[in-house]
């Protein structure tokens, strides 16, 4: 079972997105997988982006290094701060991400993300 969460994107609210909390999604800092399409629609400049590899499930990937977008959560009982996330894309990923660094900034907790084994 998923957790997904609302979340308002990039200078002053540009994009309103769901987004699946990855607690697999293991980052050094808080970190964002966007979408080329929502990167677009974002103005992040798509010409001559950075690589760099990240292992994903017992294989590699390259990650595209967007740059830095502000994030926070869409909470119908009270406001929440923005944060400054690291803005990545893999191609051919088409949900949003959010990374364990991230949750944790954002205050996320997931107290029991899959059933528990046999029960």
């Amino acid at each position: 079972m998923g957790v997904y969460v609302l979340l308002s994107v990039g200078e002053g609210g540009a994009a309103k997105t769901s987004a699946l909390v990855n607690s697999g999604y293991e980052a050094d800092e808080p970190e964002l997988h966007i979408p080329l399409a929502l990167a677009k629609k974002l103005s992040f400049s798509l010409e001559a982006l950075k690589g760099e590899r990240y292992r994903v499930v017992g294989a590699d990937t390259v990650a595209y290094v967007l740059g830095q977008v502000e994030v926070k959560l869409l909470l119908e009982d009270r406001e929440t701060p923005w944060l400054t996330a690291r803005a990545v894309s893999v191609p051919g990923e088409h949900e949003v991400l959010i990374s364990d660094a991230l949750a944790e900034a954002l205050g996320i907790e997931s107290s029991r993300p899959a059933p528990a084994f046999g029960g």
